[in-house]
């Protein structure tokens, strides 16, 4: 009995040994997990601290960013840096001393840094001041003493001992968070080995943080190798988009010199021919670099206000001939209840539509192809519709089975038609790409050897009460480059094929072509002759063209000058970029059209001749000369009042009304220059030419002063 009682004293004192090893082990836990949250909030704060010095440090360089431009320009609004970094200043310090409270030395570099601020926000303020006073000269010489130099040198050492204290404090206070941490995790062995359940969950859940881990190591390496291969795909279409169009681009162009040369019969269907089968290339690498830039994700939509019906005289005009020589009846309905504007991606759209169409003239031998656009419900008084758009022909048609391949890359509706029937099996795949970004879907309905539908839904499209501004469409003709006022023109291509094409394109102009091969020539032609333009490559030998353009920029008396870019990138974030950076853009190939539209938007036009007139018999008065004479008042008063408000608007309606005005005062006064004038301003306003009409606007006080030297009278 003695023994069962000391038995039961034992199993009483374990049973109090292992609540109190419990109790403890709990209580232990929670204050190292305390301790341990200390720790972060420690270093959460340091953290902060850090940053608000950093951010002081950045307000002052924000200051000097303003102050320098300012002082290199004199115009005001570079100063928006200097004054923003100046009201922020006192708070942000302010902000800094408050999480400084309980740090001694932090305080008193504090009071350091704090002087040293207003030291040089002073500064600034003086050179500034200077700038504005004295002129550019005095404020250079003001910098030139360095005192804003030493003091910002001062302050960043400053900057650095600050961050550097907190950086070693921060370590400490990691490697003391590391033995809370290490004291945590024994303590809560300790209470989960009481609690074997607890154990095998904590166990469990270890496993499963583990698991996590790995798998986000994967995925990491998986994100890296992707960005990896895309970097890989973004280069192979960059240089095979160049390799093939630098070719193409002298193939095509020589094609089109050519053509206006040629007289025989037989040499111009060999030249057509030549002319036929480049185009159809270029087609297929521009399918597949479309294609490729989809599937990477970089093609954005651009919607605005556009009207179905350019669309559709678009498409007729395009296929027109085609069709005809096919004996087929080209048609495009469009339902009465159609809005005449609706906010879509006027490109892409053309683009869907050319692919579906194309496709439909080019396997339908006899019978029709109709185009029909219409809204799903009328439109009444709604701002949005769901737009449907139907593609019909009576050509071959597609097997039941291939319905669905043809929307797959590369995939053909019947393997078994002949080659030249095939194409790419591009088309249709991106027929639905795009119009999947556009939100719709596209189905197809087929007999073999009746014919196919495609059915295109656009649904939630926005109806504009913008009207669409029709773009004038690029015409493939005869282009006169001495329309534009004779030029000085730098032309860098390190090709010499290109730089006979060029050549060849402004054989008999009067314009001055200079020609050089690589950056370096660029250069130095542009300072030695200072052209009107500049045509510039990319990808050469020694300078690239990118470099080039920052070299000719930085020359002095050389920031204005037009730099257009001529490349075979083909690429959406290199075209992206190239805009932004030169003055304009012409992809290759290029034609003479696109070429001549690129420079007109930097060379003013040729006015014409004026006509010799006869002497007027001798005692009599010069009577045109007295007419341009009243003529100028009126010139003179329209330069006043009206001029200015169409210049800054820059509408094409009151451009053109102000044009047939100016029209009407040059017949009636019999001025060929005021009428010749007024022609060019309606053609630029007619055919929605910005840059044109700019540049004729421009040109108004110009011509009243020739028109009033015209008009001094003769002596007798």
């Amino acid at each position: 009995m003695r023994f069962g009682v000391l038995k039961s004293q034992f199993h009483s004192l374990l049973v109090a040994l292992w609540l109190t090893l419990s109790i403890a082990g709990v209580a232990m836990a929670a204050l190292t997990w305390q301790r341990l949250a200390h720790s972060v909030d420690e270093a959460v704060g340091l953290a902060t601290i850090n940053e608000a010095v950093g951010q002081v440090l950045a307000l002052l360089q924000d200051a000097e960013t303003g102050q320098r431009g300012f002082t290199i320009t004199g115009f005001p609004e570079y100063l928006e840096p200097y004054e923003a970094a100046r009201k922020r200043l006192p708070d942000e310090l302010q902000a800094l001393t408050e999480l400084a409270m309980n740090d001694l030395q932090l305080r008193r570099d504090l009071v350091d840094l704090r002087v040293l601020a207003e030291v040089r926000i002073n500064q600034l303020q003086e050179i500034i001041d200077t700038r504005k006073d004295m002129g550019f000269p005095a404020a250079a010489a003001l910098i030139g003493t360095h005192k804003g130099k030493e003091t910002m040198d001062r302050i960043r050492a400053l900057v650095t001992k600050m961050r550097g204290e907190r950086l070693k404090v921060f370590a400490a206070n990691v490697d003391r968070t590391r033995q809370q941490l290490d004291r945590a995790s024994l303590t809560s062995l300790v209470a989960g080995l009481l609690g074997v359940g607890a154990g095998f969950f904590a166990f469990y859940l270890a496993r499963v943080g583990f698991e996590h881990e790995r798998r986000e190591r994967e995925l990491a390496e998986a994100k890296v190798r992707a960005e990896h291969s895309s970097e890989q795909k973004s280069s192979f279409l960059a240089n095979m988009s160049h390799e093939i169009r630098t070719p193409m681009n002298s193939i095509l162009g020589f094609t089109e010199l050519l053509a206006s040369d040629i007289r025989d019969p037989r040499q111009q269907r060999y030249l057509l021919s030549i002319r036929t089968a480049a185009e159809s290339l270029l087609q297929l690498i521009n399918d597949v670099l479309d294609m490729s830039k989809i599937e990477a994700g970089v093609v954005e939509l651009h919607p605005e206000p556009t009207d179905p019906r350019e669309i559709c005289d678009f498409i007729q005009t395009v296929f027109a001939e085609q069709a005809t020589k096919k004996g087929l009846n080209l048609t495009c309905e469009l339902a009465g209840e159609l809005p005449r504007s609706l906010l879509l991606d006027r490109t892409r759209l053309r683009q869907v539509l050319v692919n579906l169409v194309g496709n439909a003239v080019k396997f339908t031998e006899r019978g029709f192809v109709r185009l029909t656009v219409r809204p799903e419900q009328p439109a009444d008084r709604s701002s949005r519709i769901t737009l449907l758009v139907e593609v019909e022909d009576t050509g071959v048609g597609i097997p039941q089975d291939r319905l669905d391949v043809i929307f797959k890359p590369f995939g053909q509706a019947d393997a078994r038609r002949p080659q030249e029937k095939q194409g790419t099996g591009l088309g249709l795949a991106i027929v639905k790409r795009l119009t999947e970004m556009m939100g719709g879907s596209v189905v197809v309905a087929s007999v073999p050897e009746q014919g196919t539908t495609f059915h295109l839904r656009i649904p939630n499209v926005t109806v504009s009460a913008r009207l669409s501004v029709g773009r004038p469409s690029v015409q493939e003709g005869a282009v006169d480059f001495n329309e534009l006022a004779p030029a000085t023109i730098v032309v860098v291509d390190d090709n010499e094929m290109n730089r006979q094409l060029i050549a060849g394109v402004f054989e008999g102009s009067h314009h001055r072509i200079h020609f050089g091969a690589n950056g370096l020539e660029a250069v130095s032609l542009t300072e030695a002759l200072r052209p009107d333009v500049v045509l510039l490559d990319i990808r050469m030998p020694h300078m690239d063209g990118q470099e080039a353009l920052a070299k000719i920029r930085a020359t002095p008396g050389l920031e204005m000058v037009p730099v257009i870019v001529v490349t075979a990138s083909s690429l959406m974030e290199d075209e992206h970029q190239l805009r932004q950076q030169f003055s304009g853009y012409v992809q290759k190939p290029f034609t003479r059209r696109a070429l001549f539209e690129e420079l007109a938007g930097f060379l003013q036009r040729c006015a014409p001749r004026m006509p010799e007139q006869e002497s007027p018999p001798a005692g009599s008065k010069d009577l045109r000369t007295l007419d341009w004479a009243d003529l100028s008042a009126e010139l003179h008063k329209l330069d006043a009042d009206e001029w200015p408000a169409v210049r800054e608007g820059g509408a094409f309606n009151e451009a053109r009304e102000f044009a047939r005005q100016l029209l009407g005062l040059g017949e009636h006064g019999n001025c060929p220059p005021l009428v010749a004038y007024a022609q060019a301003l309606q053609r630029s306003a007619e055919g929605y030419d910005v840059p044109g009409l700019e540049a004729e606007l421009a040109r108004f006080p110009q011509v009243i002063s020739e028109i009033e030297a015209r008009a001094v009278p003769l002596p007798s």
